[in-house]
């Protein structure tokens, strides 16, 4: 496998396990219930999830979300050449 091959497949795993771990902590504050203080008003406010208080899962949720967003931009730069020729080839009118 070339070195070009191999900064691809390293770009989409990041991308692949940033994407598990922000779907993880999101469903994991889907479980936990409301969240926000309300004034002391909410008793949920407080919950823990496998021993991770909400904001521990809030910052996994963001630094997942954040690591995701590079891999994407990384991804959309090294493939920028083919992003263009497939879209020019797409939008050409067809020749009769």
């Amino acid at each position: 496998m070339g070195r070009k091959a191999r900064l691809f497949y390293a770009v989409d795993v990041l991308i692949g396990l940033a994407f598990i771990l922000s779907a993880a902590t999101g469903l994991a504050f889907l479980l936990m219930g409301s969240g926000g203080y309300h004034g002391g008003r909410n008793p949920e406010f407080r919950t823990a999830l496998l021993g991770l208080e909400r904001s521990a899962w809030s910052d996994l949720h963001t630094w997942a979300s954040v690591a995701m967003i590079v891999g994407v931009g990384l991804h959309l730069l090294l493939h920028w050449k083919w992003i263009l020729h497939t879209t020019v080839r797409i939008l050409r009118p067809a020749r009769a």
